[in-house]
């Protein structure tokens, strides 16, 4: 038995089962604040079109785990979902489906012989029913109340004045599960007569209208706050996000009111963590890598009941967690983000954000696809924010020591990250989070500084690598090769080298730069290892001057390298002096050798 339950063993537990059919006809139902977002991925989506509405016979849903949250008389009750609101939503998008498959067969087959209209038009009115229901006095009630403004003006009630609100992550599936609902439904029916199509719009109906679930019934909201927690030790897909949003709603207040207001912090949270992310599992991530960069490391699977055992019984103290995941949260959201660009300074306010070289090496890690740093990063840019001991150069010289150790080590050598690797940064972390003077802060840096020397690849493997580095935008190469020769990766060597030298400052936009091909793309063949497609024969320029320089000669290029503020380094120089119309594969090989030296001698040096 968890620990949340131990003192709640006589919870009151009703259950009987309906159809999802019954469900709609005789409850209405609401996704508590403390719940989880819409979150059915395509295969699971394709799992409910096979199981359920290919189903020769009634199909056994699961169960659905709900308390009274209002009793009415002569009309349905509501009932709170503590588990099940995805296989009720998923239902709920289907039968929008099928209703507005109705509605349209209704206007495209208007004036075809021996079709009825008025079928169509009632078979959508039936279906709506399902979804939108009124009680005696004509007053209109959701079947199913999500917090998403979407679900309502899509799903439930297309007719509605749109709210113009913002898709957040889940209003974006279940606006994927529609479309893949209406591409199965399309695919269906295309072939059938216009009354088959009615027909077979109707079995969809039924099939999803007989899936049956056991519905479970508790007698408080107490104790679905309870029993939500408490599925998780059951086996139930829970996120941890899902836990702590739920712990901190039950934990930091009693009142409805006040619960809301923390619900809608954390859903602002959650929409702050996942802006442009894909990965599903980004907020545990994030919560995960703020713990770790304050306390103590704990194991992924083992976090949950760390927090639980932190915020303890403390109202004060489960708000105040609440308010260190915000904090973090401003920092997060940049962080893996390729096109970040450096934020303007407020005055009285130490953002990181608004250092440039800061921001260019988050912006290198984003590049190499590296997070395993993003507790050290937490730390640093919140050290930097909230106390004076942390000077912007020592800011900078972090960050700058993590992108070269990952640059020879990720980037380079594709090393890979280890329990190891995420220890280092996490432990700096912590002790960064706990110095309490200059000097204890110095301390860490330069144990840090050690530790990763100690553990850069083997030298000649990274010259090696340096060297094989390649760009060649119009082959077909294998996603193993592209990784190595993306634009913005070859941009962003190039530009480390100009960087270096003073020619261009920090916080260059790597997207309003070019890549040269001092020898001519023409002139190479079809394989990626030609010299022709090598870092040895690339340079940076911008964009408008790199088309107007074309195919020309070196001769002619080199004064216009030089005024594009490009890195024209000493093996160009021999280039030019020697009045080659285009660099031998030998002399490609030769500049390929000294920036590799140069690289690991000087850019990327720790």
């Amino acid at each position: 038995m968890s620990e949340a339950a131990s003192n709640n063993e006589l919870i009151p537990i009703e259950s009987q089962t309906k159809t999802i059919q019954t469900c709609f006809q005789q409850c209405l139902y609401e996704v508590p604040n403390f719940q989880r977002p819409y979150s059915w991925s395509q295969e699971q989506l394709a799992d409910f079109w096979d199981d359920v509405i290919l189903a020769k016979g009634d199909f056994f849903f699961g169960s659905t785990v709900t308390w009274v949250s209002e009793k009415r008389d002569l009309f349905n009750d509501t009932y709170s979902i503590i588990d099940g609101q995805q296989r009720l939503t998923t239902s709920a998008i289907l039968l929008s489906v099928v209703r507005d498959a109705f509605n349209e067969l209704a206007i495209k087959y208007v004036d075809t012989e021996g079709f009825n209209k008025k079928v169509s038009d009632s078979q959508a009115a039936t279906t709506q029913k399902y979804l939108m229901v009124e009680d005696d006095d004509g007053k209109s009630h959701p079947v199913l109340r999500r917090p998403e403004k979407m679900f309502y003006e899509v799903i439930q009630n297309p007719n509605a004045i749109p709210s113009g609100a913002k898709w957040n992550g889940s209003a974006v599936r279940i606006g994927e599960a529609r479309s893949f609902f209406e591409s199965k439904i399309l695919a269906a029916i295309k072939e059938l007569t216009p009354n088959e199509q009615v027909e077979h719009l109707k079995w969809i109906r039924s099939n999803a209208l007989k899936a049956r679930v056991i519905q479970v019934e508790l007698a408080s909201e107490e104790d679905g706050f309870l029993v939500f927690e408490t599925l998780n030790t059951r086996g139930a897909d829970l996120r941890l996000s899902d836990l702590v949003k739920n712990l901190l709603i039950r934990g930091a207040t009693t009142d409805a009111d006040d619960r809301q207001a923390i619900a809608d912090r954390w859903d602002r949270l959650v929409d702050r963590i996942q802006l442009d992310r894909a990965s599903t599992d980004v907020v545990d991530r994030f919560i995960w890598q703020s713990w770790n960069s304050r306390r103590e490391a704990v194991k992924e699977p083992e976090l949950f009941k760390a927090i639980r055992r932190f915020v303890d019984d403390s109202p004060a103290v489960h708000l105040s967690y609440l308010q260190e995941l915000e904090r973090d949260a401003e920092t997060y959201e940049w962080l893996e983000a390729e096109h970040i660009q450096v934020q303007p300074k407020a005055s009285g306010i130490r953002n990181a954000f608004a250092v440039p070289e800061f921001v260019d090496s988050v912006r290198a890690l984003a590049i190499f696809n590296v997070s395993v740093a993003n507790s050290t990063i937490l730390a640093v840019a919140r050290k930097f924010r909230e106390t004076r001991l942390i000077k912007q150069a020592q800011v900078i010289e972090v960050l700058r020591l993590v992108e070269s150790f990952h640059f020879q080590y990720t980037a380079l050598t594709n090393s890979g990250s280890t329990g190891g690797t995420r220890g280092r940064y996490n432990r700096f972390a912590v002790r960064l989070e706990e110095a309490e003077s200059v000097s204890d802060v110095a301390l860490a840096i330069q144990d840090l500084k050690e530790k990763l020397r100690a553990s850069l690849p083997d030298r000649t493997r990274a010259h090696q690598a340096f060297c094989s580095l390649f760009y060649a935008p119009s082959l077909q190469l294998t996603q193993a090769q592209k990784s190595r020769s993306r634009k913005i990766f070859i941009a962003y060597v190039l530009m480390s080298f100009a960087k270096l030298e003073g020619l261009l400052p920090a916080g260059q936009n790597l997207t309003t730069w070019s890549i040269e091909h001092i020898k001519p793309q023409a002139t190479a063949s079809a394989n990626y290892r030609d010299p022709v497609y090598s870092i040895g024969n690339l340079t940076l320029l911008t964009t408008r001057l790199n088309s107007s320089l074309g195919d020309a000669p070196l001769s002619s290029k080199a004064a216009a390298l030089k005024k594009g503020r490009a890195y024209f380094d000493s093996e160009l120089a021999k280039w030019k002096e020697s009045a080659t119309i285009y660099p031998s594969d030998a002399q490609i090989e030769a500049r390929a050798r000294f920036l590799a030296d140069d690289a690991l001698d000087r850019v990327w040096n720790l």
